[in-house]
């Protein structure tokens, strides 16, 4: 028998990875369940120990799974930071620019106004102008940009959807990852007023007014 190629391991370990998914998904598995042992799925999938091992440790590497130690692996909550954080680096080093993020801010903001506005659940809005209150107490130019930050993060987790949120989070902190922004006191009481007039639009269920304050008020970032 010939000994197993670099590229035929890889391709052995990707169909393992997909038989393991494949599994979790036939048996309804949700976060928090125990997958089966690494010897249960080399009997299940006719492979070595090993290739399942790498395969079970590609999926941790990607947080599909979390390994504890003596106990076994463990299907994670869905969280999407580790692709979207590798996604945006290779994004960045090919010339990606500012204004592309920019651009994507607008998009999914503005479709979370829609959102808020369709469902008006007052509690989610009493959160959203308590961050605006909240604002205002910052004094120091890392205040202002957390206070920003909060308030963008509070709108688009005010639509209630899991993953929408995880997305959209991702990309507001990766914006102010790589954009370097320094407010003066004026500037950033003139951003918070912007903050409260968007909140006032949603609240009136002035879906477009309140949309094209936000997108003026995303485009005047690159202005600070």
């Amino acid at each position: 028998m010939e000994p197993i190629t670099s590229s035929e391991r890889k391709s052995l370990k990707k169909t393992v990875i997909q038989e393991i998914k494949t599994y979790i998904i036939d048996n309804g598995l949700k976060a928090g369940d125990k997958l089966p042992t690494e010897r249960k799925f080399t009997e299940m999938f006719g492979v070595s120990r090993s290739v399942v091992r790498e395969a079970l440790s590609y999926m941790e590497n990607t947080d599909v799974i979390r390994v504890r130690q003596g106990q076994g692996a463990f299907l994670n909550e869905s969280n999407i930071d580790t692709l979207l954080n590798s996604f945006f680096f290779l994004w960045q080093i090919n010339g990606g620019s500012v204004r592309d993020i920019q651009s994507l801010r607008v998009i999914f903001e503005c479709s979370a106004i829609d959102d808020i506005i369709r469902d008006h659940k007052q509690i989610d809005l009493d959160q959203l102008k308590k961050t605006v209150e909240d604002g205002k107490q910052a004094e120091t130019e890392e205040e202002y940009k957390q206070a920003d930050i909060s308030f963008h993060k509070q709108l688009l987790h005010t639509t209630n959807n899991k993953l929408f949120i995880q997305m959209t989070h991702m990309i507001t902190t990766y914006f102010f990852d790589i954009i370097h922004i320094q407010l003066s006191p004026e500037e950033y009481q003139r951003a918070n007023n912007e903050h409260d007039h968007i909140v006032k639009a949603i609240s009136n269920r002035q879906a477009e007014q309140a949309k094209k304050l936000l997108t003026d008020h995303i485009k005047k970032t690159r202005d600070y």
